[in-house]
């Protein structure tokens, strides 16, 4: 199970940038396959938008999407207080415990139309 779950994750980010960075003009992230993904401005702009300053000195992209195996159906989440945090600004979901916001399909969905380049879904148990 675990050799299947690295092969389904062999699109991580080698490293993750700060949005500052991205603000700055360089708006890309490599990922660990040597590939590199650019960003537009576009969606650097909605997400530091959603922002609060903290937020913008904290956050790094891509945000991590993954699975929730935890609650009786199937679901998605994105851990980290900022992380989570800017998701749920961007989604216009609450937050009901810091640092972890749960998503389903249909926001899966919204996610991607608004910063398709700015997560990455990673699947674990």
């Amino acid at each position: 199970m675990a050799s299947i779950m690295r092969e389904l994750n062999t699109n991580l980010a080698a490293s993750k940038r700060p949005i500052t960075e991205m603000m700055d003009g360089e708006r890309t992230y490599k990922m660990r396959d040597g590939s590199e993904i650019e960003v537009s401005e576009e969606q650097v702009r909605r997400i530091w938008d959603a922002c609060d300053d903290p937020e913008r000195v904290a956050l790094r992209l891509p945000i991590y999407v993954s699975t929730d195996t935890s609650g009786e159906t199937s679901a998605w989440k994105v851990e980290g207080r900022v992380e989570a945090a800017v998701v749920a600004k961007l989604l216009g979901k609450k937050i009901h415990r810091e640092g972890y916001l749960r998503l389903y399909y249909p926001d899966l969905g919204e996610l991607k139309r608004l910063i398709p380049d700015c997560y990455i879904v990673v699947f674990s148990l």
